[in-house]
């Protein structure tokens, strides 16, 4: 049986990349494909619910950048172990809202590449997506949609630049083993979405 395809969406908190993995999704499904969407922290056991307590700040919840750091990985290969790579290897698709670079991106701000690749590597070993699509939206245009939007604070609504700057290291740095396509998020929603088709339809037909 052929595998099925791993496709996993990254991008600043108000990229719109929640809205681009909703529409790509859907637009999947008008075209016969169906996809299992999933999204980190994953929502399939307690580590990634934990997760979720710790970075909408409910109860006082915190642990220290280390331990997140940690935190994120074991959550990341138990959700793959488990779950996604089984259903890729039976011939499922799957759409992912977020992955590793998000951790190199975002826990990048307070430990090295070399340590967050040392507690993402078996899940790294384990599976990556087939391609990334990372939307590139200006972080000050990121930082103006989560004022607008977002009732309260969570634990990375801040240094958007530095953000960035991980993510496209982590690219950089890993440029040889992922394929990693950069959308440029300043644009309508209608023509993001297109030309993030463009991308994914291909690895489907």
């Amino acid at each position: 049986m052929k595998k099925g395809v791993f496709i996993a969406f990254e991008g600043l908190d108000g990229s719109g990349k929640t809205t681009q993995f909703n529409a790509i999704s859907d637009r999947l499904t008008k075209h016969g494909v169906k996809c299992k969407t999933e999204k980190e922290p994953s929502e399939s056991n307690l580590i990634g619910l934990l997760l979720r307590g710790i970075i909408k700040k409910l109860h006082g919840l915190s642990v220290s950048p280390v331990s997140l750091a940690k935190l994120f990985s074991v959550d990341r290969y138990e959700h793959v172990l488990h779950d996604i790579k089984p259903y890729i290897k039976n011939g499922g698709h799957v759409l992912m809202d977020r992955y590793v670079f998000s951790s190199f991106a975002y826990q990048g701000l307070t430990s090295t590449f070399e340590d967050i690749y040392l507690y993402n590597r078996d899940a790294i070993k384990l599976l990556m997506p087939d391609i990334t699509i990372f939307i590139d939206t200006p972080p000050e245009i990121c930082l103006e949609r989560i004022n607008k939007n977002r009732v309260g604070n969570e634990l990375f609504d801040y240094n958007g630049v530095e953000v960035r700057k991980n993510f496209f290291n982590a690219f950089e740095k890993m440029k040889d083993t992922v394929k990693v396509e950069i959308i440029n998020g300043n644009q309508s929603t209608e023509v993001l979405t297109d030309a993030i088709w463009d991308i994914v339809w291909p690895w489907f037909e």
